[in-house]
């Protein structure tokens, strides 16, 4: 069995459904979230049909810890959620040091893991931006 059989395995059982896609991956609707003990606190998100598609992401409350208050009740409720500090991520990028990496807490990505779809938004909260320091 190569990797790629492994991967699309794995997926199989915990597909993320995104059915708007993510900002700019209209066509990407399909990911898997993948823990690895190497990269923790970080996860990675990958497509599902196009494995090569995949980004680093981050609770979003491991950085603000109550950063699940900035989303609009509206948002988690169009996923049939409460609030929740386990289901928001934001997307991060990793830079040279940790004091220039950075997340994009203006568009996180909300998952709802009992019916297994998700979202990505766009907050216009002015606290909040798509280079917010990790650290």
């Amino acid at each position: 069995m190569k990797s790629n059989d492994q991967f699309e395995l794995k997926a199989k059982d915990a597909v993320i459904h995104f059915p708007e896609g993510l900002i700019g991956l209209a066509e990407c609707k399909d990911f898997v979230l993948i823990e690895n003990p190497n990269l923790a606190p970080f996860r990675q998100l990958k497509c599902v049909d196009s494995p090569q598609i995949g980004f680093l992401v981050l609770q979003a409350t491991t950085v603000i810890t109550n950063f699940f208050e900035y989303v609009p009740v509206r948002e988690w409720e169009s996923l049939g959620i409460g609030p929740t500090k386990e289901s928001a991520f934001v997307i991060v990028m990793i830079s040279s040091t940790p004091e220039t990496s950075t997340g994009n807490f203006q568009a996180p990505l909300l998952v709802n893991y009992e019916k297994m779809i998700g979202k990505q938004l766009i907050l216009t909260d002015a606290a909040l931006s798509r280079r917010h320091p990790l650290v």
